[in-house]
């Protein structure tokens, strides 16, 4: 295994974004880093648990969308509450300029300005660590001595949605990294064939690896406007526990890191890799990394297949049956099925476009969402009434609150309910049940050490709308 304790490394995870290519699993409020798509954790898991195997958690730096915070900070927390130590919070979008920036600011304050970080994206798979991180080794000292590193992935096949790296010789004082000649984004298709034709072209995997006084100062040479607002908006965070306040964040532009400064710099070299990499961008890219049957079939939940070949089904909740067909990706959950052209991850993205237009909510969140306590999820919706199975972490509870417009029914399933209904309090096992009308004062929280699991029925005018008013935390 590679050692790279002397480097002292500080990893930054990258944690924003909204992707829509794996629509209806990846949502706004629900984007794929956060989703368990491939095994049992997130891709933000995954990417937590490979940089801490070198640094420890008090040294790693995430930077996160603030609407997604519940998530990441429960999906990182569950590894190691030490992870949240240095937790950005982004109120807007702006790109991976601002946020690598961000955590350059961060990093040079709390571990100095010669610190090396490791950009990682939280939405890309790794399957070989191991070259990975032998990789990242490899590059440690072209980044020591002022280069900014990316890594790039030996190219398979002539992709036109990625970016290409062509490069130069070896550098002499750190020969497993190369110069760089030229940044092409996204080619066409002859040319992305020309290049893997000609070989010494590599993939842009968004990977980097800088010194964090370097990377400012190049952010400061190419973007002064950006780098300026950063220094501003980093130290207004320190003082709201991470939150960049959003009037010194909304008007910063909003460019990518390669183009802000990658493209610009005469410092920048490439150390080539091949980690088994994804960037799990389409649901054929996770078609690609799943096991299959002996008809190229890839299946995740309760699938039966009958002359059907090529395709990937993921069901979460029902039964899903083919027949006859080949090369889809469907993709059902609780709100919403996807049938698609499994290559074509373009029209994907396009009606998930169609639907932020329409002004769908199954474009923005789940039927299942998150909550600092646990989580719900609708079973039913119509109106004046709303069926949700909710569960609350052992140890979690619902703020001091009551609603105008609606009476709530909870049955118990699993676990004990503690609720508080005015100036009663009462204990709940499975099988037992307790109505809270509307405007009662009142509480739920779990007491036990295995999760609460109920089955609330909403009823009024106000079902299955925001009209809580909380009276204590």
């Amino acid at each position: 295994m590679p050692d790279l304790t002397p480097f002292a490394i500080v990893p930054v995870i990258l944690a924003g974004g909204s992707g829509t290519r794996l629509w209806p699993v990846s949502r706004a409020a629900f984007p794929k880093h956060l989703v368990e798509l491939v095994g049992d954790e997130s891709l933000l898991q995954t990417t937590a648990r490979r940089v801490l195997r070198v640094a420890p958690a008090g040294r790693v730096i995430t930077v996160a969308a603030a609407g997604q915070a519940v998530l990441v900070r429960r999906q990182l927390g569950a590894l190691s509450p030490a992870l949240l130590d240095h937790l950005l919070l982004e109120p807007v979008a702006r790109n991976t300029a601002a946020a690598v920036g961000l955590a350059a600011l961060e990093a040079r304050a709390a571990f100095g300005p010669e610190a090396l970080l490791w950009v990682c994206p939280s939405d890309h798979l790794i399957l070989d660590v191991d070259r990975l991180l032998g990789a990242v080794e490899a590059g440690c000292p072209a980044a020591r001595g002022g280069h900014l590193v990316t890594f790039g992935i030996e190219p398979s096949r002539p992709e036109t949605g990625f970016g290409w790296i062509e490069t130069g010789d070896a550098l002499p004082d750190a020969p497993a990294a190369h110069a760089v000649r030229r940044f092409v984004e996204k080619p066409p298709r002859e040319i992305a064939e020309a290049m893997l034709a000609a070989g010494g072209h590599l993939w842009n995997s968004g990977m980097f690896l800088m010194r964090a006084d370097v990377v400012l100062a190049e952010l400061a040479r190419h973007e002064a406007v950006l780098a300026a607002g950063l220094a501003a908006a980093h130290k207004a965070a320190g003082a709201h526990a991470g939150s960049v306040p959003e009037s010194l964040f909304a008007d910063l532009p909003a460019l990518p890191i390669d183009k802000a400064v990658m493209e610009r710099s005469d410092r920048v070299a490439v150390v080539p890799c091949d980690p088994r990499w994804s960037d799990v961008g389409s649901w054929r890219a996770l078609w690609e990394l799943l096991a299959k049957d002996g008809a190229d079939n890839a299946l995740q939940g309760d699938v039966v297949l009958e002359a059907a070949s090529g395709n990937l089904v993921k069901a979460e909740h029902r039964l899903v049956a083919l027949a006859g067909v080949r090369d889809l990706a469907v993709i059902e959950t609780a709100d919403a099925v996807l049938v698609a052209d499994k290559g074509n991850a373009d029209a994907v993205k396009n009606l998930v476009g169609a639907l932020v237009r329409a002004s769908r909510p199954e474009a923005v969140r789940h039927a299942r969402e998150v909550r600092p306590w646990g989580w719900f999820t609708v079973l039913h919706e119509r109106p004046g009434y709303r069926v949700a199975e909710v569960v609350l972490d052992p140890g979690g509870r619902l703020s001091l609150q009551r609603h105008a417009g609606r009476d709530e029914h909870w049955l118990v399933i699993e676990g004990r309910a503690a609720v508080t209904i005015e100036d009663t309090a009462q204990v709940l096992d499975p099988g037992q049940s307790v109505i809270v009308r509307r405007g009662d004062v009142h509480r739920l929280a779990n007491p036990g050490t295995a999760p609460l699991r109920l089955i609330e029925v909403q009823l009024g005018s106000s079902a299955g709308t925001e009209d809580t008013e909380r009276l204590a935390p």
